[in-house]
């Protein structure tokens, strides 16, 4: 199994804005190149957060005919709103990975909206994630998680490609996430580099793609 982040960033190297969320900051030629690495993937990973925030409408639209993937959604904790659009718009019933202490209050609200799998711990393991997957026959997955998702499927080493566009702005704000974001850094960073197998413009943005090694 394939596992690709899609993340799109600012000059400075941000990915939200100065109030914590991303909209109205990629063009059209972005979110086309996204139903493209979105028709290339049979799942999209998503948080909790991504959901909450963003409500992003994960149904491939600039692709005619496309095969839309399925959307995996990740609760360590809490559960959802039944009205968010991965839910209403959908061509697949979700999947969400949740934990044993929050079963119970995703299948109370999200049991008639979703196929719901439960951990066997009180925290999302990335790995166990990736495993569930793997036994599902998802060949390649596209997270497209925020900083602090990106990052523990990161430090697990599970991630095989990571797309990034570059879009012309600049916050300036200290303190705003990257890519990946945690307090520690990811373990052998300047050993593990990452090879650029493909750049393109489009527009005012810059579309990169770099994978493991």
């Amino acid at each position: 199994m394939k596992l690709s982040i899609n993340m799109a960033m600012t000059l400075d190297g941000k990915v939200v804005r100065p109030d914590g969320r991303w909209y109205g900051l990629t063009s059209s030629e972005d979110k086309t190149q996204m139903d493209v690495y979105r028709s290339q993937s049979d799942a999209i990973l998503v948080g909790k957060n991504s959901i909450l925030n963003d409500n992003p409408i994960v149904k491939i639209r600039a692709i005619p005919n496309a095969l839309n993937p399925r959307p995996v959604i990740l609760v360590r904790k809490g559960t959802l709103p039944p009205d968010k659009h991965v839910f209403e718009e959908s061509d697949h019933i979700p999947l969400i990975i949740c934990t044993k202490s929050n079963l119970k209050e995703i299948k109370t609200s999200l049991e008639n909206k979703a196929e719901i799998f439960a951990l066997d711990s009180d925290d999302i393991d990335p790995k166990k994630v990736t495993g569930i997957l793997k036994r599902k026959g998802y060949k390649n997955v596209l997270l497209e998680g925020g900083p602090k998702l990106n990052f523990s499927f990161l430090e697990a080493d599970l991630v095989d490609r990571i797309y990034v566009t570059v879009v012309p702005f600049i916050i300036g704000k200290t303190g705003l996430a990257g890519i990946a974001d945690r307090n520690s850094e990811l373990p052998g960073f300047d050993k593990n580099s990452w090879t650029l197998k493909d750049h393109f413009a489009k527009g005012n943005e810059i579309f990169l793609v770099y994978e493991k090694g």
